[in-house]
């Protein structure tokens, strides 16, 4: 029981500082210093994630092959994506694209919060 609890206390800290990612835009035709900043901080933090769900994995909080795991693996991928496009798009400048992709991941975020709030 400790160690589930634990888990849930882990999952949350980076759980938190996702919900607060940056959605702004990049300056047109040039990328700032401070958005490359954001972008490591979401990286950095969706790391802290992706740690906190392989512990309450570990504590059999979440199970492999439920469909609570199908979702939150689901959803791993999404943000993965999303936040390599938001590089992408912050290196070439393009301000709609990045805001798009941040959104993305944003979503993505919700939706693991949302399956490790809603397991069985």
């Amino acid at each position: 029981m400790k160690r589930i609890i634990l888990a849930l206390s882990l999952a949350t800290m980076p759980l938190t500082a996702c919900a607060g990612w940056p959605t702004l835009s990049p300056a047109p035709l040039a990328q700032t210093v401070r958005d490359d900043q954001a972008l490591e901080t979401a990286w950095r933090a969706w790391d802290g994630m992706l740690d906190a769900i392989t512990a309450l994995t570990d504590a059999g909080v979440i199970v492999p092959g439920t469909p609570t795991a199908r979702t939150i693996a689901t959803a791993i991928r999404r943000v993965n994506r999303a936040l390599g496009a938001a590089e992408r798009f912050a290196a070439a400048g393009s301000t709609s694209d990045y805001r798009t992709a941040m959104q993305e991941v944003l979503a993505g975020i919700a939706e693991i919060r949302q399956a490790i709030g809603s397991r069985p």
